[in-house]
């Protein structure tokens, strides 16, 4: 048998022997998808009592609750509703945990979605500038950090010039973190979702 190289550092031992990390860490985990499922429950009965508004073609598919361990190294969880994706058009707003990072509340719009709801995007400016959301600037839509290759707050951003990224841009990100210390995160990402839904359909 070849001689192994591999070798592991005193801290990397100790994480080893530590099963509570691990027990501690599924613990969150189930806490985290217990507070998406509450969220899922809440939208789906906002969008039930105010069915007049929304689209049911965008609403057709049900609410979904996806996880990974491994997104740029990490666990996350993700909610997607609504959550229309084909090849080339998609509207879905995304509800992400992400270990180590944030809460995020994302609008994506691409294809026809795009067209149709950016008008509505770019009305909201002013609204967008005040609740503090995001403009994904990144030609790769499936990006989800909030690093300055990614997304711009728009606040800093002249209104003319969101208005040519909302039109030129192939697929139309709005964005906004929850601190994962907020010590209600559900309401302020229901607030969130609710918002985004707002401007697309009311």
């Amino acid at each position: 048998m070849k001689e192994t190289k591999v070798q592991f550092s005193n801290a990397e031992m100790d994480l080893m022997c530590d099963s509570e990390i691990i027990l501690t860490k599924n613990k969150v985990a189930q806490k985290v998808k217990t507070l998406l499922e509450e969220l899922q429950n809440g939208m789906i009965e906002h969008k039930k009592n105010c069915s007049e508004i929304f689209s049911e073609d965008v609403f057709s598919i049900s609410p979904k609750i996806s996880r990974g361990e491994n997104y740029l190294g990490l666990p996350y969880q993700i909610l997607d509703y609504p959550r229309l994706f084909k090849q080339q058009d998609v509207f879905a707003i995304r509800t992400m945990f992400w270990w180590g990072h944030f809460f995020s509340s994302t609008l994506h719009l691409s294809g026809l979605f795009k067209i149709a709801y950016a008008p509505k995007i770019i009305a909201s400016f002013d609204l967008l500038v005040k609740e503090q959301y995001s403009i994904g600037i990144s030609n790769n839509p499936w990006l989800h950090h909030f690093g300055s290759d990614n997304y711009r707050e728009i606040a800093v951003i002249a209104k003319g010039l969101f208005e040519n990224e909302c039109n030129k841009a192939e697929h139309l990100k709005i964005a906004k973190i929850v601190s994962l210390k907020d010590g209600y995160p559900q309401h302020r990402l229901f607030e969130n979702w609710k918002q985004l839904t707002t401007i697309c359909f009311a």
